[in-house]
């Protein structure tokens, strides 16, 4: 039994399943996604017109995208495009496409929202600010029967910085 679980220790070691940094944390690799390829391939299933956000900053890394289909959407669930990027500061910030029910879209992508704390102009476009989950910020915004979130822990400016690429885009 010994000599199992040191070869299941030896094998988890070699194949990156576990680090040893004794004194302090080191910094693991971010995570990569293709969002702009993601969001392609996703639009034709959807049933909305998707918004490729344009002219994000290059130092924003994208780590993140998934969706949910029209046909696997229920109302717990509706059908949403999520992106996500990790931001200069190292501050995730997502961005989310939805034509579903407001009400379900928010229970659904950030849980508990809070009322609406204000309102953020950027250029011709006015986002509802809220809050969800974890404090994160949420900023709302429908156009047409297509909804989109703003969410994350990045900073303000970086939220109006996806609030313009996605603006521009559509």
């Amino acid at each position: 039994m010994v000599l199992l679980a040191v070869v299941a220790l030896v094998l988890v070691g070699m194949y990156g399943g576990v680090s040893f940094s004794p004194g302090q944390a080191t910094d693991g690799q971010t995570p990569t996604a293709d969002v702009t390829g993601g969001l392609q391939r996703a639009a034709p299933l959807m049933g909305f017109p998707v918004v490729i956000p344009a002219g994000l900053p290059d130092t924003w890394n994208p780590s993140s995208f998934s969706f949910t289909d029209k046909a696997a959407a229920t109302s717990d669930k509706p059908p949403a495009l999520r992106a996500g990027w990790l931001t200069e500061q190292g501050r995730f910030i997502t961005v989310i496409q939805s034509d579903g029910v407001v009400a379900e879209i928010l229970a659904a992508e950030v849980g508990t929202v809070s009322p609406p704390t204000g309102t953020e102009q950027v250029g011709d476009a006015e986002w509802t600010v809220t809050s969800g989950r974890r404090d994160e910020v949420v900023w709302l915004r429908t156009v047409g029967d297509v909804t989109f979130l703003i969410t994350g822990t990045a900073s303000r400016e970086d939220f109006r910085a996806l609030a313009v690429a996605v603006d521009g885009a559509g």
